[in-house]
């Protein structure tokens, strides 16, 4: 079943529309114009942009220099020059850029049921990832979609499902076999890709966490008279504390537990004490 329904079809991309030209227009405005209907988009930009400078109240040179950027995928710069189109109030070209919108959040939900078909990864990655370039056009150009938003977010979760669980899994067979350095090399590498606080932040600090744990227990049971073992209850709790916060009771708890002993351990009672409240305290309001 496709996750993102489409929206009903009412024209192609409509920045490529015709555009007119007529003597009013500058000489930079009627290169750029001719650049872009001939498809030579980094020309057209240039040359929009020139005009953009000479005349910063030209609405046209902005809607098209927008258009031109979104066609070199420079997206970041293709936002500002829309944000200036918006900032003159007309909206002249309101009516193409909604039929915009409609043809690219189109073109991203074909591309998204494409990827979510194939069975080959590099292929179902790069589906998803041009469909997130289709979605960021639509965020571009009509700034307010909120729906929009909540679709790249449900795209890049899935990507990182599929780039950050083989990872995730490594650093699992590392850890079963006391190889923690190993292990937590895979997890950082995961984590490199996850948005800090979503669900998946959450599984993979968890586990540098405890494996930095056990690391130091294995320190500890090695040489209990050096305090290296020190160093790998530091290293696990930022991880701990940032699982404090998370959005989950049974997560939170389990963070305060293992700050308990981590405070215990590197001398800070004090912390230790609260953390047990924290936890205790938690504990009886989800009985």
């Amino acid at each position: 079943m496709r996750m993102f329904l489409k929206i009903a079809a009412v024209a192609v991309f409509a920045v490529t529309a015709t555009i007119y030209i007529n003597g009013c227009t500058s000489a930079e405005q009627t290169t750029a114009k001719l650049a872009f209907q001939q498809g030579d988009y980094a020309k057209a930009e240039t040359e929009f942009q020139k005009e953009t400078v000479q005349n910063p109240a030209n609405e046209e040179a902005w809607y098209y220099l927008g258009a031109s950027r979104i066609m070199l995928k420079k997206y970041p710069e293709a936002d500002d020059a829309f944000k200036q189109y918006r900032k003159i109030g007309k909206n002249s070209y309101s009516g193409e850029i909604l039929e915009a919108w409609t043809s690219r959040y189109n073109n991203g939900a074909d591309l998204f049921e494409k990827g979510q078909k194939t069975k080959d990864l590099d292929v179902k990655l790069k589906n998803f990832q041009d469909a997130i370039d289709e979605f960021k056009v639509c965020k571009i150009i009509l700034p307010d979609s909120v729906v929009v938003d909540k679709i790249i977010k449900s795209i890049e979760t899935k990507m990182a499902a599929f780039t950050v669980n083989p990872m995730i899994d490594k650093g699992v067979a590392y850890d079963s076999l006391g190889q923690y350095e190993e292990a937590i090399g895979q997890y950082n590498q995961a984590l490199a890709k996850v948005d800090k606080g979503s669900d998946m932040y959450d599984v993979i600090a968890y586990d540098i966490a405890v494996s930095n744990l056990k690391w130091g227990e294995k320190l500890r049971n090695a040489n209990s008279d050096d305090p290296a073992y020190k160093d790998k209850y530091k290293a696990a709790m930022p991880y701990l504390e940032d699982l404090t916060n998370s959005k989950d009771v049974k997560t939170k708890i389990t963070a305060y537990d293992l700050l308990v002993q981590v405070y215990a351990n590197l001398g800070m009672n004090d912390k230790a004490l609260d953390a047990m409240k924290i936890r205790d305290q938690l504990k009886a309001n989800n009985k």
